[in-house]
């Protein structure tokens, strides 16, 4: 993970930006600014800063005798194959901006109320002592280049005529469970959320929305799928197979479908356990609860010099500042 350093401080020596820079390809890095408010109303804000490179992928042709120029088709992230064309400037000015809707999902849904005893963050109104919970909110920014940014990502641009051909659907009926991306590739049907369903632990069929952008913008921001986070056994069984057997073992017809593809099997998405699992957005569906503000969590106390598990987070529900 790349280390985040600090950057500046205030006069009281707290620490109000840090950034960070990846180490490697697909490396989970952000930058982050403590926004204080001394107003006596509002929470500090944390906000993490994701810098992306969206890079568009131009498709690859080969010239055949008497046809000309045919372009040659890209594989997803399950290695089908599928048509692909050129972005214009208006397709991807419409995908820049439904891309970064969907990001926004991320806000007002966390809120961080500090360890007992810390009053680092506190300030004096009226000769009153405020003290203030921290507001999580995630900024995703878009760069022109891949200089300075966190994560390049490939973008295709699907031809959806011919990809409802291939797949026997109506153009209309097409969406982001079409082409399978992944961290470091999507798609223009990305930016359409699509419906999946799983069976809980109880056998319950649930059919949820899944948003393919905020799912693996989770990803980006170092939050595995939720199976991994909760330990679950049975993604836990199907991460231990995809480490210790062999590919052609865990690939065959003959293995369990539901544990395919270790960490991110059907099990990591939730499916066969506890319902809540599979609804949150790490999983199948578009839900949050406390274990995705960890990422909110590990950088206040970076900038505050605490523990993170000493931090309370609030869901969906907003906490005001205590006044004392």
């Amino acid at each position: 993970m790349g280390a985040p350093h600090v950057t500046i401080k205030d006069a009281a020596g707290r620490i109000i930006e840090m950034q960070a820079s990846p180490d490697f390809q697909y490396d989970t890095a952000f930058d982050s600014f403590l926004i204080l408010k001394n107003n006596g109303c509002d929470n500090h804000t944390l906000t993490l800063v994701l810098k992306l490179h969206l890079e568009q992928v131009v498709p690859m042709t080969w010239n055949l005798p008497f046809l000309g120029p045919v372009p040659l088709p890209y594989p997803d992230a399950d290695k089908t194959l599928f048509v692909i064309k050129p972005w214009s400037a208006a397709d991807f000015a419409s995908f820049h901006k439904l891309f970064l809707r969907q990001c926004t999902l991320w806000n007002d849904k966390f809120w961080l109320t500090p360890p007992a005893g810390f009053t680092g963050l506190d300030y004096k109104l009226g000769g009153r002592t405020v003290h203030p919970n921290i507001y999580c909110h995630l900024f995703v920014t878009v760069t022109g280049t891949p200089a300075g940014a966190h994560r390049t990502i490939q973008v295709v641009n699907l031809d959806k005529a011919a990809a409802a051909r291939q797949l026997g659907k109506r153009v209309a009926a097409l969406d982001s469970a079409d082409f399978r991306s992944d961290a470091g590739q999507y798609d223009s049907l990305d930016v359409k959320n699509n419906q999946l369903t799983y069976a809980d632990d109880k056998g319950k069929t649930h059919k949820v929305t899944h948003s393919t952008i905020a799912h693996e913008v989770g990803h980006a921001i170092g939050l595995p799928h939720i199976g991994e986070t909760y330990k679950t056994p049975k993604c836990e069984v199907a991460m231990l197979a995809d480490s210790l057997l062999p590919s052609w073992v865990t690939s065959a017809d003959s293995f369990p479908g539901l544990y395919k593809g270790g960490s991110n099997s059907h099990v990591c998405y939730g499916h066969s356990g506890p319902a809540h699992l599979g609804k949150n957005i790490m999983g199948y569906g578009a839900q949050f609860d406390a274990t995705n503000a960890q990422p909110w969590l590990d950088r206040i106390a970076l900038h505050t010099g605490t523990n993170a598990g000493d931090w309370k987070v609030s869901v969906k529900k907003r906490i005001v500042p205590k006044v004392l």
